[in-house]
């Protein structure tokens, strides 16, 4: 008995379905599909509209005429061939000749000579616009009485644009706008021509008092020196090299030249605050204290000198003056100090203490300036006031001995 089919070799019902690749044009109950065209925005559809045979054939025999010529019908065999042969002698003599109704692209060439022939024509056409327009308008917006000499005239004027009047609001905001911007450069420029002339009257001020100043030290009989040269200044051969300036010498005229750079003080020219200005003061004051070491207590100073008013130039320069002096004074003695043959001394940077006798001591001390005007307050001790004035006058003498000394060695070396 032959083996019956599997059912595996059964192919199911649906694979046996024939679908024809034509576009359905009926539904399942037979009635024609319409051709739809368009659907509108509120959904409604747009369908072909049915034409008849003869209507469609009316379309074709149309198309034929109208894409073929109305001679379609006319041509015979013989025309075609004469046709096709001279098509043949054209393509055998030279380059296929492009036809007028072709529809293959133009090349650059082609391109460019219809442009050469079209623009020349626009432009002509252009003008002849304008100058349409523009008679119209002169016609339109002329006054009667001011047509005549316009038909008259051999040329057309050209048109006039005015300016439309400007907005108010930003005619006024912009009038805003530049006084604001001339305002601030005026406060600007008032303000710089201000400063300027501020400027201006402290450097007059500053001179007029600088040689009232000047006028002032002279008439004290204070030393007065040239100043020397600025900084940078030429000091080559030919070079001018006359002082500008002067400068206050207010230390002794035999003091040591130490002593005599240190003495020395410029007028300000500058600082408002300061009429002279030190530049080497130190502000100390020479203190004499005699202490005894058997009863201790308070020590007795010395009210050194009167201390006078500084504001004033006359006083500032008398202070700054006593100052050197005791510097002076208190250099020399510590130099002597390790000299005296009969007490012991003990010398430091400000301090110099000498053991004048059993349980008394001898200080000379120098104290910054604010110390010594405390002092002014104390009783002050006959015999401090006697050193001080004595260590004075031995400055004095040892200043006149040391000019008779250099004097008397000039004359022993030069002569009379």
């Amino acid at each position: 008995m032959p083996p019956g089919p599997s059912t595996s070799d059964v192919e199911p019902s649906w694979k046996k379905i024939s679908l024809s690749l034509e576009r359905p044009y009926k539904d399942d109950h037979g009635d024609s599909l319409p051709i739809l065209l368009d659907i509108t925005p509120e959904g409604e559809r747009v369908y072909e509209p049915k034409g008849t045979s003869s209507a469609r054939l009316k379309d074709h025999l149309h198309r034929i005429f109208i894409e073929r010529g109305l001679d379609f019908f006319e041509l015979t065999n013989a025309q075609v061939a004469d046709k096709e042969s001279k098509g043949t002698i054209k393509l055998e003599n030279g380059p296929l000749e492009r036809k007028e109704d072709s529809l293959q692209p133009m090349n650059t060439e082609e391109l460019y000579a219809m442009r050469m022939e079209i623009l020349p024509q626009l432009f002509v056409a252009l003008g002849e616009m304008s100058h349409a327009k523009e008679l119209l308008n002169s016609l339109l917006t002329s006054s009667p009485g001011a047509q005549f000499p316009s038909q008259t005239s051999a040329h057309l004027s050209a048109t006039l644009v005015k300016k439309p009047p400007p907005i108010i609001s930003v005619e006024a905001f912009s009038a805003q706008l530049t006084i604001g911007g001339k305002d601030e450069a005026l406060r600007k420029a008032s303000f710089l021509f201000k400063s300027e002339a501020d400027v201006m009257e402290r450097s007059r001020a500053m001179g007029e008092r600088y040689w009232v100043d000047a006028l002032r030290i002279r008439r004290g009989n204070w030393g007065l020196i040239p100043a020397p040269l600025p900084l940078g200044s030429a000091t080559g051969k030919g070079a001018d090299r006359t002082s500008k300036d002067f400068l206050i010498s207010y230390g002794l005229e035999g003091s040591s030249p130490a002593f005599k750079r240190k003495a020395i003080a410029s007028i300000a020219h500058h600082d408002a605050s300061n009429e002279v200005i030190y530049p080497h003061r130190q502000h100390t004051r020479l203190r004499i204290s005699v202490l005894n070491t058997s009863q201790p207590g308070t020590p007795r100073h010395v009210r050194s000198a009167t201390l006078m008013d500084e504001n004033t130039l006359d006083g500032s320069l008398r202070i700054a003056q006593q100052e050197i002096v005791e510097q002076e004074i208190f250099s020399l003695l510590s130099q002597e100090a390790g000299n005296l043959p009969t007490a012991s001394a003990r010398v430091s940077e400000r301090l110099i203490v000498i053991d004048v006798a059993q349980s008394a001591e001898l200080r000379f001390e120098l104290v910054e300036t604010a110390i010594g005007s405390q002092d002014m307050f104390c009783i002050a001790d006959t015999t401090c006031d006697l050193i001080y004035h004595g260590l004075h006058i031995l400055l004095l003498r040892r200043h006149a001995y040391s000019k008779l000394e250099r004097r008397t060695r000039y004359l022993n070396q030069f002569g009379p």
